[in-house]
């Protein structure tokens, strides 16, 4: 129990210590929009090569990946009403939410560019 310099228990100071336990949350989020990218890189490379590969990324790990950047999106609200509550402790975890939304959404990027190369190397040599 976490109790103030004047002996009061804060059950919102002892709630902080375990935060990190919910966090993990978003780093699943973030391993999710990784795995897809490789997905999507492996295909397109195989398909560059002109190897068919097990690995087949698409449309539906894009999905998938939108799906955790939501998750995240939602991170980043529960970090504005953590601010209102206490900004001392959304210091500490906005900016490791801002830099994990950053860093999911480049990954997204490089996803999408590499599953639109993938389609059109599919594409033309079905023609």
């Amino acid at each position: 129990m976490d109790f103030y310099v004047d002996g009061k228990y804060s059950a919102f100071e002892e709630l902080m210590h375990y935060y990190h336990w919910d966090f993990y949350v978003y780093y699943t989020l973030l391993a999710i929009v990784f795995i897809n990218l490789i997905k999507s890189m492996a295909s397109f490379i195989s398909a560059k090569r002109g190897k068919v590969s097990g690995i087949i990324s698409g449309y539906t790990d894009l999905f998938v990946s939108i799906l955790a950047g939501l998750g995240l999106i939602c991170g980043m609200f529960f970090q504005g009403v953590l601010s209102d509550i206490s900004s001392e402790h959304s210091v500490i975890w906005g900016k490791k939410m801002f830099l994990l939304f950053i860093v999911a959404f480049i990954l997204f990027i490089f996803q999408v560019i590499f599953t639109l190369k993938f389609k059109n190397i599919e594409k033309y040599e079905r023609d």
